[in-house]
């Protein structure tokens, strides 16, 4: 449904069978005719594709040695599909069945084995069309057997088949929300007047009083998170309503490697974002000197002593559960000093998004904080309720956690000035709002008034 279905073929008149095909059930396509001049630009293709019907030979109708037709085919794919190129089945026409199938290996896993397919099957063209496009009789039929062996491809990877089933649900979710807000004006005479008026409403919603001061560029951002909140909520609704058809769980392979989970952690909980230093959630390094000793100070008090779980052995044979023992001065002090090696100190921003983007406030709200290689958390006091710790995700090729001590909460004017600052990243909304919820929690706990009997 997202357009991502793609068919390069040099013949156009042999490609509008398909079209015509792909066009009646609704499906977006895009057609490459092969000729390099009319491609994407080498860095310009940016348009992911699920599913490519492929013209074996982009020469002529004649015959050709497989090195012949590699070397048309490599160029044009290497222009259609980038290395970026979310994963993707192929459908390539041959004269007969599983005819090139070596040819399709062989160049997928040499030349283009930056680009592979998930899957791949062959269909012969000459079932179903004529070489000028014209269907043949009696294929009614084997077309229909022809997307479905083309579904029975998908559904052979079930987890890619999902990914597409939720690909489709925010297409339509996205025509949705644009229905619910916009629909209604269709029954006015001046829709633009209107739909104008819905969108600075969408602004002002989002932005509040600070709307009014935005540039045209600002103004419209605001609309678009506005209309992201609406949108958010109608997937979620859709996701959870929508059955999956054939459903089934996921076998996993017991030999996942924990790093590439910490790489995926990366792009679940940070943005990649650096600037502006003082948005909600944005995470800066400190570079000065001075204030290594309040940084000193915030490691001592979140380092646990009892944090090491060693395995004593016991006289009772049954006793497995490991006993807790404390960490003692000295090793405390290796294990600070271990730290400081190659953590980063920084601040984090916790101001609310609201006062942000509605330019309420006058003073951004920090917590100081550090970046720990992952493997010294087990040193980190995670029980205590002035301490957040968060799960471990790949940065710059480590592997950190961030820690926050809501002790050392403070605030800082705003603009604030970037000297001895490095913006480092921003961790996503759900992250923010988790660090904001426990912070809450850090300094809400009132306690009861009442007078004891005893």
């Amino acid at each position: 449904m997202n357009g991502r279905i793609a068919i390069i073929d040099d013949q156009f008149e042999q490609a509008l069978p398909l079209i015509k095909i792909l066009s009646q059930n609704q499906n977006p396509h895009t057609y490459f005719s092969g000729d390099l001049k009319f491609l994407p630009k080498d860095g310009e293709n940016l348009n992911d594709i699920r599913v490519l019907f492929l013209d074996i030979n982009l020469i002529d109708n004649s015959t050709h040695p497989d090195k012949t037709l590699k070397a048309k085919l490599v160029p044009v794919l290497k222009r259609v599909i980038s290395t970026k190129n979310f994963p993707y089945a192929i459908v390539y026409w041959s004269r007969q069945e599983s005819e090139y199938n070596d040819l399709i290996k062989e160049m997928f896993s040499t030349d283009l084995s930056d680009r592979k397919p998930i899957a791949f099957m062959s269909a012969t063209k000459s079932d179903f069309f004529e070489f000028d496009g014209t269907i043949i009789e009696g294929a009614d039929g084997k077309i229909d057997l022809l997307f479905e062996k083309i579904k029975d491809l998908l559904d052979t990877d079930p987890a890619y088949s999902y990914l597409l089933n939720w690909e489709n649900e925010i297409h339509a979710s996205v025509d949705g929300t644009l229905q619910d807000v916009f629909s209604s004006y269709h029954e006015f005479d001046d829709w633009t007047n209107n739909a104008n008026y819905i969108i600075n409403k969408l602004g002002i919603s989002y932005s509040g009083k600070a709307f009014s001061s935005q540039d045209a560029e600002d103004k419209i951002k605001s609309s678009f998170n506005a209309l992201n909140i609406v949108l958010s909520d109608t997937i979620e609704n859709a996701i959870n309503v929508n059955a999956i058809e054939n459903a089934q769980i996921l076998v996993e392979s017991k030999n996942t490697v924990a790093d590439n989970i910490y790489s995926i952690n990366s792009k679940l909980l940070l943005n990649g974002e650096k600037e502006p230093v003082d948005y909600p959630g944005a995470v800066v390094e400190a570079l000065d000197s001075e204030v290594d000793s309040l940084f000193k100070d915030i490691l001592n008090n979140s380092v646990n002593r009892k944090v090491i779980q060693v395995q004593i052995e016991s006289s009772n044979p049954d006793k497995e559960a490991p006993e807790i023992q404390k960490l003692t001065d000295k090793e405390a002090k290796r294990v600070r000093g271990e730290i400081r090696e190659t953590w980063k100190k920084i601040y984090f921003s916790v101001t609310p998004l609201c006062d942000y983007v509605q330019n309420k406030a006058d003073y951004n709200r920090c917590v100081h904080g550090m970046l720990i290689e992952a493997d010294k958390k087990e040193f980190i006091d995670d029980k205590s309720e002035a301490i957040f710790v968060s799960p471990t995700f790949s940065y710059e090729n480590v592997n950190y956690v961030l820690v926050l001590h809501f002790r050392y909460f403070f605030t800082v004017r705003r603009p604030i000035k970037a000297e001895n600052l490095n913006s480092l990243f921003r961790v996503r909304l759900q992250l923010l709002s988790e660090v904001q919820s426990k912070l809450a929690r850090h300094v809400s706990r009132q306690g009861i008034l009442f007078l004891d009997e005893r």
